[in-house]
């Protein structure tokens, strides 16, 4: 079993649940039951927990989630087009991605056929071959601290549902942050802690965020508050909070050493590439999905405001007759 302090190097933690406690100093949630940051590397991909099962039968058998061939499908229509029209507001096409923990590799495809120079790192010999394999993507093999890239040799380090699991998020943000050349960006997506939150209440609401409560993965679970003192602490003091996907539990967000703005005149064109145009013909899709579901979700509201109202107007002729 781990013996884990916060990352922030404080070993006064609060009771929260039987796998977690809450650190008293910066309020990150820290995993206290789970495997050893030994365990959690990749040495035997047969039989280590990152390993090769860790993606055709953890995810699905354990979690409830597709396997590695069914996230290779959804993920690129549900996850992908969201993370890339983020990315797309901060940095063009032609910008140089790197994707730590890149899974499948499908976003990494994604974003070259936008036109992004993108490329993506994992754990696991077998999913980098996977990934390879079924994408076409170029991918190496980490973990990111033992690779020879070169600093300042990208534009963009991506993190999707990564920062979580790392044993030393410091020490993990510090290289990743040393790949960027000066005005890049790291772009995370990671669970969101709310200060709030009790263990009682999550379990008698049976709320969303307890699917994040897997201590043998989810080692640290920040605030907003906690993730932003990360950063401040490597020198990476600008940070803007974006929408995430899944808005019940997780954040998401770009972080810099340098001031970020988004780019003013995003060039709608930019992806009219012969590639670019099939990316961009699923974004303009899925911006009109999404339109007609807010549209949806108001014609539901006024259906239930005018029922309310009938119903109100039948009690009250009926209390007139009576």
């Amino acid at each position: 079993m781990a013996d884990r302090d916060c990352w922030c190097g404080s070993h006064n933690l609060c009771g929260f649940s039987p796998e977690y406690a809450r650190c008293s100093v910066c309020g990150t949630l820290v995993a206290l039951a789970g495997l050893s940051d030994e365990a959690l590397q990749v040495k035997n991909d047969d039989t280590d927990f990152y390993g090769k099962q860790y993606w055709l039968e953890h995810q699905s058998k354990d979690l409830g989630h597709p396997d590695i061939f069914g996230r290779a499908r959804e993920d690129l229509i549900e996850r992908n087009l969201h993370w890339l029209r983020t990315l797309k507001a901060y940095k063009l096409p032609g910008s140089k991605v790197l994707e730590l923990g890149c899974s499948h590799g499908s976003f990494v495809a994604m974003l070259r056929q936008a036109g992004y120079d993108a490329s993506g790192m994992e754990m696991s010999p077998w999913v980098v071959n996977f990934a390879k394999e079924t994408f076409d993507i170029p991918v190496f093999v980490g973990p990111v601290e033992t690779t020879e890239l070169p600093n300042g040799s990208f534009d963009v380090v991506a993190l999707m549902d990564v920062l979580e699991h790392l044993p030393d998020p410091i020490g993990t943000m510090r290289h990743a942050l040393n790949l960027l050349n000066p005005d890049g960006i790291l772009l995370i997506q990671t669970p969101r802690f709310r200060e709030e939150m009790n263990y009682e209440t999550l379990i008698n609401t049976n709320a969303t965020f307890l699917a994040q409560l897997k201590s043998d993965e989810h080692l640290y679970l920040f605030t907003e508050d906690s993730v932003s003192n990360l950063f401040k602490r490597l020198g990476a003091d600008y940070i803007r909070f974006e929408q995430p996907i899944f808005h019940q539990y997780d954040m998401f967000f770009v972080v810099s050493r340098q001031p970020i703005e988004p780019i003013t005149d995003p060039k709608e064109g930019s992806l009219l590439t012969p590639k670019g145009r099939f990316v961009q013909g699923l974004l303009d899709q899925d911006r009109k999905i999404k339109e007609l579901e807010e549209h949806i979700k108001v014609i539901d509201s006024d259906r239930a405001a005018r029922l309310e109202q009938i119903l109100e107007l039948t009690k009250m002729i009926n209390e007139q007759r009576s």
